[in-house]
């Protein structure tokens, strides 16, 4: 078993494909943290600032019609923005870990790239001919399958971690070495405003991302094995990561699809208090798309062991 997954491993990453795609990853942190530096205004007066951000969002509550979600975010920044000003607590000056709390956006990058190699790790044995070549070794086919996706889960671990040194690197040349214990405000569960570390919001963040990353590359996977289409699988995969927003949204006026993986699949909204209905965890997101995982690859699995592969 080991050798199986070491074999995929090897064919994954020695792909130019594979290269590229990582390399891109690179390129687009990189790029993003000098965005991001650019864009950020300093906190030397902060108390303007902070008036600036209560009367902006009082006027998007009170003039516009927001949607659930969006109404939300105005009410956790203008309660924050008001907690500062009563409580004089400045903002924290710009830095390194800030900047890559505030970039999680980039998350989205990983899941299109794992997906795409995620749709083609089956599909394309049987474009090349090669499946026949997998089969005949001494492992069953259960173990073969597990071994490409086990394969799949170290890429998406991989692209995270890389995308988490290079806007890490980036952000210390911007802004130099983090204090470790830089603290910030923040919503939590119960709505209370709280003064948290903004590494251990990071590590939150990242940590359970891997969860929507694998969710989304199960499905590519999932259609990959049934259909051996690869086109398709990527396809399908984001359509329903680009309908994944749409569907949080509707998710706070209909209860039931808080089941659905699509309204599990972001997890920074748990940073800042913005799920879609009060009840919803981060624990329950990730039994969802744990769930979610298990059924389509079990359907992967029978499907796979019942094909006819001697064409």
């Amino acid at each position: 078993m080991t050798g199986l997954i070491k074999n995929e491993v090897i064919k994954i990453f020695c792909r130019r494909l594979t290269m590229f795609l990582l390399l891109f990853i690179c390129v687009f942190s990189i790029g993003s943290s000098f965005v991001y530096k650019a864009s950020n205004k300093s906190t030397e007066d902060w108390k303007t600032r902070a008036q600036e951000t209560v009367q902006l969002n009082r006027n998007r509550i009170d003039l516009v019609e927001l949607s659930p979600q969006l109404k939300s975010d105005a009410e956790n920044k203008l309660a924050i923005a008001t907690y500062r000003l009563e409580n004089n607590i400045p903002e924290p000056e710009p830095n390194a870990l800030s900047a890559i709390l505030n970039t999680s956006g980039l998350i989205e990058i990983i899941i299109f790239i794992v997906l795409i190699v995620a749709a083609e790790i089956v599909s394309r044995e049987y474009n090349d001919g090669t499946m026949k070549l997998l089969l005949i070794r001494p492992h069953s086919r259960t173990k073969i399958l597990v071994s490409k996706y086990i394969s799949i889960v170290f890429l998406g671990i991989v692209a995270l971690f890389l995308m988490l040194l290079c806007a890490g690197i980036t952000n210390i040349f911007l802004y130099g070495l983090p204090d470790i214990h830089t603290t910030d405000l923040f919503i939590n569960q119960q709505g209370n405003i709280v003064n948290l570390s903004v590494l251990s919001q990071i590590i939150k963040l990242y940590v359970t991302s891997i969860f929507p990353i694998l969710s989304y590359a199960t499905i590519a996977f999932t259609i990959s094995t049934i259909l051996k289409n690869s086109a398709f699988a990527v396809g399908v995969s984001l359509v329903l990561m680009l309908c994944g927003n749409m569907m949080i949204e509707s998710t706070s006026k209909i209860a039931w699809m808080k089941f659905l993986p699509f309204a599990n699949s972001d997890m920074s909204l748990y940073i800042y208090h913005l799920q879609p209905r009060p009840e919803m965890t981060i624990v329950f997101s990730i039994s969802v798309l744990v769930a979610y995982m298990l059924f389509m690859f079990l359907i992967s699995v029978i499907t796979f062991k019942k094909r006819d592969v001697s064409i």
